[in-house]
């Protein structure tokens, strides 16, 4: 089921970038040196996207959707800086938050672009377990993650484009287990570090 999801995903994606790329880049009336010369020395953009984590690990399934919304600043010179948040799923809820560069190598319609992605990743799961001998509280304090990638975007609408790409995860989470025997003779605090490493598969749309 979540593999026939995700195909569909891709396959919507692809069919988009076929339906834009037949749309002309330009406007006729306008010479390539005008549309030099209006160009902003900035643009503001919002992103959504949607990724497949894939990999394996002793407590997560091998593929996970992750849903992303950033929104950046991108300067003439093809860089952009932003920030945004998302959540998914590593073993447990998360809620990212990060910092965002990207620079694309071209400044108009089918673009080539790097993307780097550095924050922290909250858990949003805490969890009582009660036994006949014991009395566990497990508490999720989440982790910084790391993301890298390389995409291509196709802008043929002025305000509308579309990308794919791919990239590599790395997640580290903290959890830390209460333990407490029966009558409360005796406490145990554990803490167990997850690291996740996930190769990923992204599909997204960029509004400008």
């Amino acid at each position: 089921m979540k593999n026939d999801l995700i195909f569909r995903m891709y396959l919507t994606a692809a069919g988009l970038m076929i339906f834009l790329s037949a749309t002309p880049q330009q406007n006729p009336g306008t010479t390539l040196q005008e549309n030099q010369f209006n160009k902003p020395r900035y643009a503001y953009f919002i992103h959504p996207t949607l990724s497949n984590l894939a990999g394996k690990s002793a407590n997560d399934e091998p593929n996970s959707l992750s849903i992303h919304l950033l929104s950046a600043y991108k300067f003439m010179n093809g860089l952009s800086v932003g920030a945004g948040s998302g959540i998914e799923h590593l073993g447990k809820p998360m809620l990212p938050a990060y910092g965002y560069l990207r620079y694309d190598l071209r400044t108009a319609g089918t673009t080539p672009y790097v993307w780097i992605k550095a924050g922290y990743g909250f858990s949003l799961e805490s969890e009582d377990t009660d036994d006949p001998w014991y009395i566990s509280y497990r508490e999720s304090k989440g982790g910084m993650l790391f993301n890298a990638g390389i995409g291509i975007a196709l802008f043929s609408r002025k305000n509308l484009g579309v990308n794919m790409g791919v990239g590599y995860r790395y997640h580290k989470v903290s959890t830390t287990y209460h333990e407490t025997s029966w009558g409360g003779e005796e406490e145990t605090i554990r803490q167990v570090f997850t690291e996740f490493n996930r190769f990923e598969l992204q599909i997204g749309v960029v509004f400008r």
